[in-house]
């Protein structure tokens, strides 16, 4: 199928801010890096928000998708495998995000826009910082009810726990390199055997103990 001009645009806007932040990416090097006129990208995209939005409501698209199969597999398989696959996802999605949206941390406007909503303003999807938090906080709340988590697990804090530490490990793996986290902080390269020692971490004393 022939790329769309509007997903060519799309694709270099990720590139772009992928390298430069999202402060430092300009239109100018957007539409150099998609081979078209400054002037095409507000043929496909209101202004340079909009189309910065487009940008990263494709990137949390991953996440988004992570939450909702996470939410799918309610009652089946084990809560721990089914977080395990959430958690390698989560820290490829935050590695991902992280050296996008830095410098968003020190821009008030970009805070005001992310708070209302962001990215999901502009592409009819939920897409705000919460509301992974509030996807995983769900999918626990509702194995609590099955019986297939404690009942005295709290949900808001494991959640907390366990993209807390998916995101600890994409920062640590973006600043330091894999190697120096893997001997320097202890924790494996590798991001299957991470998201597994997370898991079981994170749900150690939450699942329910076998009736003798």
């Amino acid at each position: 199928m022939t790329e769309s001009m509007r997903d060519r645009i799309l694709a270099a806007a990720i590139q772009v801010i992928r390298g430069r932040g999202i402060v430092a990416a300009t239109t100018k090097e957007i539409a150099r890096t998609a081979g078209v006129s400054e002037g095409s990208l507000y043929n496909h995209f209101a202004n340079k928000t909009a189309l910065f939005a487009a940008a990263l409501g494709e990137v949390t698209g991953t996440a988004r998708a992570a939450m909702a199969e996470v939410l799918s597999a309610t009652g089946r398989d084990t809560v721990e495998g089914n977080l395990t696959r959430l958690a390698c996802a989560m820290v490829a999605f935050y590695g991902e995000l992280l050296p996008m949206t830095g410098p968003v941390l020190a821009d008030p406007e970009l805070i005001a826009w992310l708070r209302a909503d962001g990215p999901g303003a502009s592409t009819g999807a939920s897409a705000g910082p919460v509301h992974g938090h509030t996807a995983l906080i769900s999918y626990l709340e509702a194995e609590r009810r099955l019986g297939r988590l404690a009942e005295k697990a709290d949900p808001a804090y494991l959640a907390a726990a366990l993209l807390g530490g998916c995101q600890q490990h994409a920062f640590l793996t973006r600043l330091a390199g894999a190697e120096t986290v893997a001997s320097g902080a202890g924790l494996p390269a590798d991001l299957g055997d991470f998201a597994a020692g997370l898991v079981r971490t994170v749900l150690a004393g939450h699942l329910p103990q076998p009736r003798p």
